[in-house]
């Protein structure tokens, strides 16, 4: 069976090669055209497709009520993390303004006695 594989593949692959290698030639055929048009006069019928459309009734939203629900909790769960962030980061600067009272919040830095200016951690 592996050999009868590779011997295939090897067929396919010559055979695709030589198809690539043949630079390929076309030409429009307007001659057979109209002589085709002359032959066989053209006669055109309308023809309409009426689709029936299959109503089932409960057990298809499964999925649209899945992606909803992921989506809905993805948006509700950032909004949870953001609040947290900005409670975490209020609660910092308002120790680091009772620790230090050259706290400056815009930096997150405060002035220290020799001069310089260091994060509060």
């Amino acid at each position: 069976m592996r050999f009868a594989k590779m011997v295939g593949t090897a067929l396919l692959a010559g055979s695709t090669a030589l198809a690539f290698a043949v630079p390929a030639n076309s030409a429009p055929l307007m001659t057979a055209q109209s002589a085709l048009s002359v032959a066989a006069p053209s006669s055109v019928d309308n023809v309409q497709y009426y689709h029936h459309r299959r109503h089932y009734h409960g057990g298809g939203g499964g999925a649209g009520a899945l992606i909803g629900g992921l989506a809905a909790g993805a948006i509700i769960g950032g909004a949870i993390a953001a609040s947290q962030a900005n409670a975490a980061a209020q609660q910092h600067q308002a120790y680091c303004a009772q620790r230090y009272r050259s706290y400056d919040p815009a930096s997150n830095t405060f002035l220290a006695r020799d001069g310089n200016r260091y994060p509060c951690q």
